[in-house]
């Protein structure tokens, strides 16, 4: 993580405030200016987009038996949020290029126990998004976003978190901006929103009783404990008067690294953007043929540059076989994505000649093939 303005001002003031439970002064700063930023009506911070992936299941309202479409080349989070409802997470595979989930992949695989879509915004790109969109329409069921790479990203110039559905978003260490842990859900429906108020009060109509419009707060739904301490938004809100800067940053050096190796065409292929799609800098990273790429990937470590991988796919890890998530063919596309990818260094506070030095080490690293 890396502190980018006002973080230790707004924490001090939290703390010095006494109040470090959830929904307190910094907490709706930050649920003001988040909303604001991603042009959404309604904007709630959880304690991570984790959290906010389970208040997206519980809004579809879920039960035993249901299916939820989503990809298997993905983190854990959002088939945990479908199987803690009861539910089956239906695994699609992704387009070749796109890296995400599309009506292509997607709808063959829609039954009449399909209640829910779930697509991941890989590496910020929300490539196929209104498509899917228009099949939950078509199909009268619910759309979760799970865009927890995607904060700051665009589609036809409008910043992605508005949406009559609910977008789920992370601020987790690992994203553009981060409060260590942390999450965001956000709505344009004024009637998810109210729901959502109550889930994440554990299932209570307690910030009704704290505004006065009721004399006690009972129990009224199913929640959890899903409210972030005011000390994480008091970090949190610093990183978002940040987002413009930062995304600007990891857009810049993520241009300039696929820039300079556009010489390796044919070896390393990258994420296909739209035209349509501007995305957040959130991953620098390109497949290559999967029986070298850990090679490449120790060529890197011997060099000093920490390259990557990243997901396993889902539905080969063993509690998807274990209870018969596993689909019966095998998702093509994700294995190639998820056995070639090779993701190189993106961080905000990196320096020009650390760019630079990751250009050349990937020139070496490619160059002997």
């Amino acid at each position: 993580m890396t502190t980018v303005g006002n973080e230790e001002k707004y924490l001090i003031e939290a703390l010095r405030s006494g109040n470090w439970v959830g929904r307190g002064p910094k907490t709706l700063a930050l649920e003001k200016l988040a909303a604001s930023s991603c042009k959404a009506k309604h904007a709630f911070f959880v304690t991570s987009g984790t959290a906010a992936l389970e208040v997206g299941t519980l809004l579809a309202q879920l039960k035993p038996g249901d299916e939820v479409i989503t990809p298997s080349f993905a983190f854990v989070s959002s088939a945990n949020a479908i199987a803690l409802r009861g539910a089956k997470p239906v695994f699609a595979d992704i387009d070749k290029n796109l890296w995400n989930i599309t009506t292509e992949t997607v709808e063959p695989l829609i039954t009449k126990k399909t209640k829910a879509i779930l697509p991941v915004y890989y590496g910020g790109s929300s490539a196929g998004a209104d498509e899917l969109r228009s099949l939950c329409k078509k199909h009268n069921l619910f759309f979760i976003e799970d865009a927890a790479q995607a904060l700051g990203s665009k589609r036809d110039g409008k910043p992605i978190g508005s949406s009559e559905y609910v977008t789920c978003f992370s601020l987790h260490a690992t994203k553009n901006l981060s409060s260590g842990e942390g999450g965001l859900v956000m709505t344009d429906s004024d009637e998810i929103a109210k729901k959502i108020e109550i889930q994440i009060e554990k299932g209570t109509n307690r910030q009704q009783f704290f505004r006065g419009q009721i004399d006690k707060y009972r129990w009224v739904d199913i929640g959890s404990s899903f409210i972030a301490s005011d000390l994480l938004a008091a970090v949190a809100l610093a990183q978002f008067e940040k987002i413009n800067e930062i995304t600007e940053k990891r857009k810049t050096i993520c241009a300039k690294v696929q820039k300079s190796l556009a010489k390796f065409e044919g070896l390393i292929t990258w994420q296909t953007v739209p035209k349509n799609i501007e995305t957040n800098g959130h991953a620098s990273g390109f497949v290559i043929n999967p029986e070298i790429r850990d090679e490449v990937l120790e060529k890197y470590k011997s060099l000093g540059v920490q390259a990557i991988f990243h997901y396993v796919p889902l539905h080969d890890a063993p509690y998807s076989k274990e209870q018969g998530f596993a689909p019966k063919e095998d998702l093509k596309n994700t294995r190639t994505i998820s056995e070639g990818l090779v993701r190189l260094p993106v961080y905000y506070s990196m320096a020009d000649e650390e760019v630079d030095f990751v250009i050349s080490t990937s020139e070496k690293v490619l160059s002997t093939y």
